[in-house]
């Protein structure tokens, strides 16, 4: 294990955290640089469990968390990494690599100092004559060539490379003519068949150039309502539509992570400072708009992955004239810790800016609300200050209005975000609210907490319901029947399990395939190449995959009834949903 600088060990995985914690004492985990487990040879019987490198220049043995040996490296050497190497007598010898520097360390009754290398380029270990004994090459700067150490690493020399072309009468069959033969054949071919592929290449950027630009350098990452959320603002500088507009994403580590794209573009509003975002619907781009690329991950995903870092590389896909083209993102590194955290959370930025605005809208649903006020004589008009006031939610500075909650992770509307559109002029008007949720049941938890904190007497229904007075009292409040606006259907999260549930089938087939290789018995083995025994990982295995196939649909399910507004969906739906008897 090795690496530049005071080892970080939430960069190693779990198991090897662990093992480590377990060897070494706690009071040296900060200080290692870089360290190897002891190889238990057969031949050797030393009590060593770990050896590592220090930030003060100095290799430690550690057997069951006490220190068995250690020496201080010359020079006040920083090493990067150490190795284990061995001779024929499988005597043990410690290889620490430095800038520029080698040091061997022999270790018998203790460590000592056994060689030092300077001027150090590279080096290996390998076995190139196919003897059975690897040997130590190492090259030093501005030399090509390789000093060879001993069996001992006690001497080393140049190797004798004496032989030149005229001696050898252009024979190939010298390995080293033959050698040099073929990487010149390769290099010739290289040169001659890549001129072509590179013009092509250069005529693609050009044109991808021209065709969309990037307006922030790296993309903006951050945590928003238990989404990671990934921003890319780009500008579309032609005259026609980009269309089929998409991230496409590969994790270079672990598993596979679930994503969705969206495209959302900027609107301004008189009254506000900063611009607002409409999400695109059609995965086009207009020209001359800033718009913006959204991708958009569950962060439970990545937590589940045992996952301490996560790569991501990416292209921008996108049709033009009809001609598909990628261009290709800048790595995207995010690690476990950027995950936790008030300052890696959207919701906890002070003030909201435009781009947190839109990881507010690419990781919530919007639901239209009528909120009618039925004015009493003593009753004040409804304003967001009314709202902020009994909600405990608060203004945003840059958007006249919008309000928010966020002053409590724990509470239920917690991350819910309304966008009031005017207030009402008369008793029969009404006012139009946008909710920005995670869930239907925050929607529902909103409506419950205003009739419950605000002293008002509000009637808020969705858009395709209407009034009807039951007392001619109030028959000035009737209304008529209202355009429904409001998308009453979204697949999105049952269209999530299905995605889920195909993985695991996948998987379980993939198990049971494996499993049907390893039996024995006949029957099974009769069936490779024709079937798939779904039993071949046995009983207990299929129930469990049942089981969880089952819970998904099920969760898929409750999902489309909570959209749909089912009724009898209540018993099953969100915990969150708050209830009246």
């Amino acid at each position: 294990m090795k690496t530049n600088e005071s080892m970080n060990m939430s960069d190693l995985p779990k198991p090897v955290q662990q093992v480590l914690t377990k060897l070494v004492p706690a009071s040296v985990l900060k200080n290692i640089i870089c360290f190897v487990f002891y190889d238990k040879h057969p031949n050797d019987d030393k009590n060593i469990d770990v050896t590592l490198c220090t930030t003060l220049g100095e290799v430690l043995e550690y057997y069951k968390r006490n220190l068995v040996c250690s020496i201080k490296l010359p020079n006040n050497v920083k090493p990067t990494a150490i190795k284990i190497i061995r001779n024929p007598n499988c005597d043990l010898f410690y290889l620490v690599s430095a800038k520029e520097q080698i040091t061997i360390l022999a270790r018998k009754d203790k460590l000592s100092v056994h060689q030092i290398v300077n001027n150090v380029d590279k080096y290996d270990i390998a076995d190139g004559s196919c003897s059975g004994q690897a040997i130590l090459r190492i090259f030093r700067k501005g030399d090509a060539i390789p000093h060879i150490f001993d069996e001992n690493f006690e001497t080393f020399k140049r190797p004798d490379i004496s032989v030149t072309v005229s001696e050898a009468g252009n024979d190939e069959s010298v390995p080293i003519i033959a050698h040099l033969m073929r990487k010149l054949t390769e290099a010739r071919y290289s040169v001659q068949h890549s001129e072509k592929t590179y013009k092509e290449l250069l005529e693609l950027h050009q044109r991808i150039a021209s065709a969309l630009r990037i307006k922030t350098k790296s993309p903006w990452i951050k945590v928003c309502n238990k989404k990671i959320v990934i921003v890319i603002e780009v500008s579309n500088l032609n005259k026609e539509n980009l269309e089929d507009v998409h991230i496409l994403v590969h994790g270079t580590t672990g598993e596979s992570i679930e994503y969705t794209t969206k495209l959302f573009e900027e609107t301004f509003i008189i009254t506000n400072n900063l611009p607002f975002w409409t999400e695109i619907q059609t995965q086009t781009l207009k020209p001359k708009i800033s718009s913006a690329i959204v991708l958009v991950m569950d962060i439970k995903e990545v937590i589940d992955s045992l996952m301490c870092k996560l790569c991501l590389n990416g292209v921008i896909f996108y049709k033009r004239k009809g001609k598909e083209y990628l261009l290709p993102l800048q790595e995207i590194e995010l690690y476990a810790k950027d995950t936790i955290g008030a300052k890696f959370d959207a919701i906890s930025d002070t003030p909201i800016d435009s781009k947190t605005m839109l990881a507010l809208l690419a990781t919530t649903e919007k639901t239209d609300l009528l909120l009618r006020h039925i004015m009493r004589s003593s009753e004040v008009a409804l304003s967001l200050e009314i709202l902020c006031q009994y909600l405990m939610m608060e203004k945003l500075d840059h958007y006249s209005n919008i309000i928010i909650h966020r002053s409590s992770p724990y509470h239920t509307l917690n991350g819910v975000m309304i966008v009031m559109h005017g207030e009402q002029a008369d008793v029969n008007n009404y006012t139009t609210l946008c909710v920005y949720s995670r869930t239907p049941s925050q929607v529902l938890a909103l409506i419950h907490c205003i009739h419950d904190a605000v002293p008002l007497t509000l009637v808020i229904t969705t858009p395709n319901q209407k009034l009807t007075a039951k007392d001619d009292k109030l028959a000035k409040f009737n209304e008529e029947s209202i355009e429904c606006t409001q998308k009453l259907y979204n697949y999105q999260n049952y269209a999530s399990t299905i995605l889920k549930r195909t993985k695991l089938a996948l998987k379980y087939l993939d198990d049971s395939m494996v499993k049907m290789g390893e039996s024995k018995n006949p029957l099974v083995q009769s069936k490779i190449g024709s079937e798939i025994d779904l039993f071949a990982a046995g009983q207990g295995r299929y129930m469990e995959f049942k089981d969880q196939m089952r819970k998904e649909a099920a969760l898929g399910v409750k999902t489309l009834y909570e959209d749909e507004g089912d009724p009898n969906s209540l018993e099953d739906s969100d915990p969150d949903v708050m209830c009246v008897d």
